[in-house]
């Protein structure tokens, strides 16, 4: 791990870059990692301080003593800040032409490593997520892409996707997933209990059809399969088709008093059961592994699927990899979830997407989101993004616009938003990081690979 870079250093990073010199020459020069002077280029770009560039052909620009003593201030400030995560470049400001960086990396000082990518159908969400989870390959940052509508196919995806993020299918569609809803956590303070309300909330944010009594019936379902815990607190998770024939046996009890609402239940969740999605004999789902392919892609294809079976499996595999890295206790960046298609997700209060925005940073989980429309997202998801990529969108009622402008600190008003953001050229996109909003031509695979291959 590379030292963390000290005041005076910082300082002289600062100076030789509005110098022009290269991050190798100054590296080399101050002593620090090259990554490290990249994080501090990142910052320039971003505008959390300012340089005045200069180069051989022209004299320096002066600065008052005032302005200089500021940028260096700032500087200091980032004392804190352990900087060797490599920023990830994503593409060329279409008005400075200076390139455009996201840090997702918790140590560089970033709200938080989330990403919103919104944008029409055609104009390069798709690509440009890939383009990213690529780059965050290059840093061994693993991914794990849900992709509802093989975006992320590795016979539609770009050869520079599939040579270096070395992409993986895992096919659980048409494979169903070896894990159990009914599985316990280590965050279930109330162990049975828990595990029986995430459930039945999970169903119920799945079908709105479940009403308050039919919420209240479910949760008793599982409570009812699943055994106690033994005396140090463990319990062995019941099949999960026992929960379906919990249900049918209130249905099929005459003596029960809600047997027909047993029945009605049963009948709004069979989807779940019928395709046997959650079964011992189903794809694999080693988190471990993924975490620890130093940077690869992974897509969990669930294309195929019933609607509503689309909903639930999301879930409940969100739920049970959240499980996993809470057991493995916070820590530094450890991976990012992807999910494309944002309106096949809840951001309700309690729900797994939810909980990934607010706390996945601290344990080491970025969160990307991408859809076509502003209303896809909840207010939850936008404002605990701290990075956002707009492509072209028709707003017609400038939601999307009025969003931004709140976002951002730099002199670009509601007007000048608008006008840009609906009149894109594909490849392009509206870019907020640190609160700056950039129009973004966004690197395209080709020129990456010609870094990566150096």
């Amino acid at each position: 791990m590379a030292k963390r870079i000290n005041k005076s250093q910082r300082e002289e990073v600062l100076d030789l870059l509005s110098q022009g010199h290269d991050r190798e020459t100054i590296a080399a020069r101050v002593g620090v990692t090259p990554a490290q002077v990249s994080a501090i280029n990142a910052h320039v770009s971003m505008g959390t301080y300012e340089l005045s560039l200069r180069d051989s052909s022209k004299e320096p620009i002066q600065q008052s003593r005032e302005r200089v003593d500021a940028v260096l201030k700032e500087a200091r400030n980032l004392d804190g800040v352990d900087a060797t995560f490599d920023p990830v470049l994503i593409g060329t400001d279409a008005e400075s032409e200076e390139p455009v960086y996201w840090n997702p990396d918790p140590a560089s000082g970033s709200a938080n490593p989330h990403v919103l990518v919104l944008g029409e159908s055609g104009f390069g969400k798709t690509y440009a997520v890939s383009c990213l989870l690529t780059e965050l390959a290059q840093r061994r940052i693993p991914s794990i892409v849900f992709d509802y509508s093989q975006g992320f196919s590795l016979d539609n995806s770009p050869q520079e996707f599939l040579q270096f993020g070395e992409p993986e299918e895992l096919d659980a569609g048409r494979n169903g997933v070896n894990i159990n809803p009914l599985q316990g956590y280590p965050f279930d303070l109330y162990g049975p209990v828990s595990v029986a309300q995430r459930v039945a909330d999970t169903f119920k944010r799945v079908y709105s059809g479940i009403g308050i009594q039919q919420h209240a019936m479910l949760r008793q379902a599982v409570l009812d399969v699943l055994p106690e815990s033994d005396a140090e607190g463990r319990q062995e998770a019941p099949p999960f088709l026992n929960l379906q024939h919990q249900l049918e046996s209130y249905a099929d009890d005459p003596g029960h008093p809600n047997r027909r609402l047993a029945a009605n239940i049963a009948s709004h969740i069979s989807t779940v059961f019928v395709f046997n999605t959650f079964r011992s004999n189903g794809q694999d789902m080693q988190w471990g592994d993924m975490l620890r392919s130093d940077g690869r892609v992974f897509v969990v294809k669930l294309k195929g699927l019933e609607y509503s079976l689309e909903k639930a499996v999301t879930e409940f595999l969100l739920w049970n990899f959240i499980g996993y890295v809470e057991s493995l206790g916070p820590g530094p960046l450890r991976c990012f979830v992807v999910m494309d298609e944002a309106h096949k997700l809840s951001f309700d209060n309690g729900s797994p997407a939810e909980k990934l925005l607010r706390e996945g940073r601290k344990f080491g989980v970025g969160v990307v989101l991408a859809s076509q429309q502003l209303d896809d997202f909840s207010s939850v998801a936008f404002s605990n993004t701290a990075t956002k990529l707009v492509f072209q969108v028709g707003d017609d009622n400038s939601s999307v616009s009025r969003q931004l402008h709140r976002k951002i600190r730099n002199a670009h008003s509601f007007s000048d938003i608008y006008e840009v953001v609906t009149k894109l050229p594909r490849g392009w996109a509206y870019v907020v990081t640190e609160n700056i909003g950039r129009v973004t031509r966004v690197e395209s695979f080709e020129e990456r690979a010609k870094r990566w291959k150096q």
